[in-house]
């Protein structure tokens, strides 16, 4: 394997330099006496959080990371997902501005996990993004940070440990009422103002915990309110055609560069014909009020000194509604064609065509561009309940929990109305910089045509045998795309402390699980048979200004688009006829997931080595239930199948000084399919024997994950600490043409027809293999005079049997955040890059990369005492660009900016 490792930049190796050369303890401290009579430092603040989470990573058995609170309540964020991204190795994606899901060690988000206080959550999503909402992913963005505690990152798992993740599993502590002071009072309330949507809201939340004087029982309250704003205008290409379809049919009067096209050379018909067209672009707009309330509570009682018991309860409640606008042309051949000019590939690539022009329709029916307007309403919802038991009889340490956790989200329903234009107009991509123009300015709604004033209407026969004359104008969709994700789980372990020569505990335990996630939607579609246009709708103008920045040139912006009230009074009005197609059978499905582990684990130690040695065995059984669709026909299917999993787990430790521990460690751990995956409706032609849609015989994902660091804690609450990893990934699921191991074709029963055949289906299969291969720097010092700074770098390299890389992968990232922190002031800045990174394969097999991104925070707090503080923040100072392309940078499928967000908070605290 062959690594370019490029240049550190250049402010991170001057940081890490910091950190090794003059760091001293200047921790921010007051006086008290102890129990000789002498002045000891007490810790707090933003150097507090740091020497927790620094303690709890250099007791652990394995390699961690770790997040710590400040104090009760406090995160350095509002989102747990852009605080744990500032740890090494760890990156989140902001499609939508915040972070919502995590990638770890270069491994995608779906192949990473989460728990809270050691067991599962279910999860759900608004379903308006394309978040992998039908994967094991959870949006940390519905975690609120009041609740937590401590978030600890275990990036080498042990045998005690959950199975489920490649890249690493992430396990959330929340705060307990026996590990506070009684009367514990922590509540906060604050603005937040987003430059792009020009309005700003509110939030707060309140934590109260108590507990008796005997530390016998308490009880732990909390309760947090967030909204958000999110006014987002950006640009998209939905397809990429070539100029050779631009070629094809182009009248003679067709010019390419200001040459007619008979008289362009072979060379000049080749180089044209090769470059990339952005058909289908489009002007998009999005807003978003997303509301959050949630509730946490936790009771503990301590029966016996040796017997703690404690439940916990965490209820979220979320409101996604949002409008969305998009005005796009369409993706014509030649046949329209009265100009183009294109910019020529070089090193290899086919070049761009960055403006093309197509004459309009003047007469009777047909499209040149079309303007969707769409509101969705979602809600997402997520309880979780659980009882958690720890009991020491004897020399023994029993733990357990059990409770149950469901999440259901999508749009419910979801009003669907679009219109058709007979403009012609000109239309290009470059990189970042992108023309649309139509003949008459996008704002000009009377060009905006309902689609059967523009393409005429035809009779219909409804599925029930009613007949009418109209065309479809939009649907009001319920449970679209909707997800319920539940389950009951439970989990025993015991521990003793035992002299068994080098082995000095030993520790097993099992755990079950009964889960069920589903999708369903429900379609319905609107006719009309009435001509209207968009002004007589009462629309509202999408400002030019909200593409500022954006490379945008034309009048393609400002443009006309609705409302929500003017969307849902048009389907109204004008939907005379009304069809309920009631389940989508395509685009549903039910797993049902049973999960069976068990394991044993020595920890042993022996002069200055220590570490443990375990393995898990799992059995999964999931029963997968889907749709068969032939001949027009529909058949529920449902499959089941087990698999059985031996995982072993051994991680090594050498105290090799004082200051200074070695980690290594090696283990075999899975990561279970996505559900869609698993049970994905499947289209079959016994005709042709072809077919498409999922595989519910998928194995998990399987790797053997290495791992090996080294830690140097040269003063108190600083370290500087070297991670090397190794992911070996087999079982890789892609998508290709199955025709089974003897190219004869997959052995599958059509429950259409009840016939057993072979078909070569196109559907997602285990075997493929990569790996990924990095090290990552980090560390923190506590500098001179109340400034410190913490600062990391990863470098990820994957090798796969596709040329993309691994999705989410990027192959550097650094994070940069300097402190200072004296008496009652506060200050930070966080700076963190990541470079480009593979997303997914698009439409027509486009490989679609998000590029690289950076984005600039800060902080500054004022503690008028000790019980109120006010705190400033900024986040995404640069107003960053977040930049997707199709294979190429010259070719954008994305690019939009989700505006500056400054907020002002106070806090009490007693």
């Amino acid at each position: 394997m062959t690594f370019k490792i490029p240049l550190l930049n250049s402010v991170a190796v001057a940081a890490i330099a910091i950190t090794g050369l003059y760091a001293a303890p200047a921790f921010a401290q007051t006086g008290a006496q102890s129990d000789d009579g002498q002045s000891e430092i007490v810790v707090t603040g933003i150097r507090k959080s740091i020497a927790d989470a620094i303690e709890t990573k250099r007791k652990a058995n394995s390699i961690v990371d770790v997040l710590s609170a400040e104090d009760v309540g406090k995160l350095p964020d509002n989102n747990i997902a852009e605080s744990l991204s500032r740890l090494p190795g760890i990156t989140v994606d902001h499609q939508f501005g915040a972070g919502e899901q995590l990638s770890i060690a270069g491994v995608e988000p779906a192949l990473n996990r989460l728990t809270i206080d050691g067991h599962s959550v279910a999860s759900a999503d608004w379903g308006g993004n394309p978040s992998d909402r039908s994967s094991r992913t959870f949006n940390y963005s519905l975690l609120s940070p009041s609740i937590i505690s401590q978030a600890v990152v275990y990036k080498t798992p042990e045998a005690r440990l959950q199975e489920g993740a490649i890249g690493a599993s992430v396990d959330v502590v929340t705060r307990k009422p026996l590990d506070l002071k009684p009367n514990t009072i922590a509540a906060t309330g604050g603005y937040e103002y987003n430059s792009r949507a020009e309005k700003g809201s509110v939030r707060g939340s309140a934590l109260y915990s108590w507990h008796n004087d005997a530390g016998t029982f308490g009880i732990l309250l909390g309760a947090n309110y967030d909204k958000q704003q999110l006014a987002r205008a950006g640009v998209a290409s939905y397809w990429y055609r070539t100029g050779q379809a631009l070629l094809d049919n182009a009248p003679a009067t067709a010019t390419v560069n200001g040459k007619a096209i008979s008289a362009l050379t072979a060379a000049e018909r080749t180089a044209f014909g090769n470059a990339r067209y952005a058909s289908f672009l489009a002007r998009e707009y999005f807003r978003q009020e997303r509301e959050r309330i949630g509730f946490n509570g936790a009771v503990q009682v301590k029966p016996a000194e040796n017997l703690t018991l404690t439940g916990t309860a965490m209820i979220i409640r979320g409101n996604f509604d949002n409008v969305s606008n998009s005005m796009y042309t369409y993706g014509f051949e030649g046949s329209r064609l009265t100009a183009a000019t294109y910019i020529p590939g070089t090193d290899g690539s086919p070049g761009v065509v960055n403006s093309a022009t197509f004459s309009g329709i003047t007469s009777g029916t047909g499209s040149t561009g079309q303007l969707d307007t769409l509101y969705r309403r979602t809600r997402v919802k997520n309880d979780t309940y659980s009882a958690l038991l720890d009991w020491k009889p004897g020399e023994w340490t029993v733990t357990g929990n059990v409770g149950y956790t469901r999440a259901s989200g999508g749009k419910n329903p979801e009003y669907l109305l679009d219109f058709r234009t007979q403009q012609g107009f000109t239309a290009g991509a470059n990189g970042q910089n992108t023309i649309v123009n139509w003949q008459s300015p996008a704002s000009d709604g009377s060009k905006w045509l309902s689609n059967f004033t523009a393409n005429g209407g035809e009779n219909i026969t409804a599925p029930d045998g009613r007949r009418f004359f109209g065309r479809q104008i939009g649907g009001i969709p319920t449970q679209s795309g909707f997800t319920l994700d539940k389950e009951w789980f439970g989990e025993l372990n015991a521990k003793r402390e035992v002299e068994w020569g080098p082995v000095k505990t030993i520790q097993f335990g099992g755990r079950f699980v009964n889960h069920l996630n589903s999708n369903t939607s429900f379609s319905n579609a609107i006719y009309t048979n009435q001509n209207f246009t968009v002004a007589d709708l009462g629309p509202s103008i999408r400002p030019a200004s909200l593409w500022d920045g954006l490379g945008t040139t034309g009048n393609g912006v400002p443009y006309v688009g609705l409302d929500q009230d003017a969307i849902i009074a048009a389907l109204k009005k004008y939907g005379n006829f009304s069809i309920d197609r009631g389940l989508a059978q395509s685009e549903y499905w039910k797993v049902k997931e049973r999960i069976f582990a068990g394991y044993v684990q020595a920890d042993f130690e022996f002069g200055d080595f220590r570490g443990n040695l375990g393995g898990r065995f799992v059995n999964t059984r999931d029963q997968s239930n889907f749709y068969v669709q032939s001949g027009g026909t529909y058949a529920l299917t449902r499959v089941t199948t087990d698999d059985n999993r031996f995982l072993p787990a051994f991680n090594l430790i050498y105290q090799a000084g004082k200051d200074v521990v070695l980690r290594g460690s090696a283990a075999k751990v899975i990561a279970r399919p996505r559900y869609s995956d698993l049970a994905g409706s499947i289209q079959l032609d016994d005709s042709t024997r072809s077919g498409s849609g999922g595989n519910p015989d998928l194995k998990p994902y399987a790797a053997t994950n290495f791992g090996f660091s080294t830690e140097w804690y040269f003063a108190p609450g600083s370290y500087l600490s070297g991670e090397i990893f190794y992911r070996d990934i087999s079982n890789y699921v892609g998508n290709e043409v199955d025709d089974g191991p003897d190219g004869q074709g997959v052995p599958f029963t059509n429950t259409v027809t009840g016939q057993s055949l072979r078909y070569s289906i196109s559907r997602p299969v285990n075997g493929g293999k990569a790996s990924v291969t990095g090290f990552s720097v980090s560390a923190n010092a506590n500098v001179i005079w109340g400034f410190g700074i913490q600062a990391n770098y990863t470098f990820a390299d994957a090798e796969t049997q596709q040329s993309t890389g691994l999705p989410f992968l990027s192959r550097n990232t650094v994070t940069i955040s300097p402190y200072f922190e004296k008496g009652p002031f506060q200050a930070r800045v966080s700076y963190n890059r990541r470079s480009k990174y593979f997303y997914r394969f698009g439409r027509q097999q486009s490989q679609d990369y998000t590029d690289a991104y950076r984005q600039l925070d800060a902080q500054v707090s004022y503690a008028i005492n000790k019980m109120f503080s006010i705190t400033a923040s900024a986040s995404n100072l640069f107003d960053e660009t977040y930049y997707q392309y199709s294979s190429t940078p010259d070719a954008p499928t994305s690019i939009y900016k989700n505006g500056r967000v400054f907020s002002l908070t106070a806090t009490l605290r007693m």
